[in-house]
């Protein structure tokens, strides 16, 4: 595992033992339950798959809120979420894709809660099968600066992929 990853577990579970301590176990499963939600909300359930150069997704209320973003990176297994090798659209299965270098603050990217964004990331097939969790980052000129979403799911498989 990466050491930013290891990091950023650490710092998580620092921050969990604290809220336990101040508030209560009950405040965490709250939290949980909320982030399940959110997750379940945003990521579209039976829409991760396997394509012959990586995997496809689609959001389907992105992300929570209208916005323009000057970039869009997408990681997978934990791997530094990275603009080159992604593209997305905005029609699902029949619009044009743009690709996520192209994505700048004279050339946002566009979301609005409700309508569904397609993503495909390019990413090595390291054969194993069984969950990939994807991270997607957003960055916004606005506040807060980096918007991201993470999943983990198994990926279908399309029939297209060697």
């Amino acid at each position: 595992m990466p050491r930013h990853r290891v990091e950023a577990l650490l710092g998580l579970a620092r921050q969990g033992l604290e809220i336990a301590a101040e508030f209560g176990t009950h405040s965490i499963e709250a939290m949980i339950w909320v982030a399940l939600t959110v997750e379940a909300s945003v990521y579209q359930p039976g829409s991760f798959v396997r394509t012959p150069t990586g995997v496809r997704f689609i959001l389907a209320n992105p992300p929570l809120r209208t916005g323009a973003f000057a970039a869009c990176r997408v990681g997978v297994d934990g791997r530094a979420p990275t603009a080159t090798g992604v593209r997305f659209r905005a029609s699902p299965g029949e619009g044009a894709w743009s690709s996520a270098d192209e994505v700048s603050e004279d050339r946002p990217l566009h979301f609005r809660p409700g309508d569904p964004v397609e993503f495909e990331a390019e990413c090595t097939d390291d054969g194993r099968s069984g969950p990939r969790t994807v991270r997607l980052e957003l960055e916004c000129p606005a506040i807060p600066p980096l918007v991201w979403f993470e999943f983990t799911d198994t990926p279908r498989r399309t029939g297209t992929e060697p």
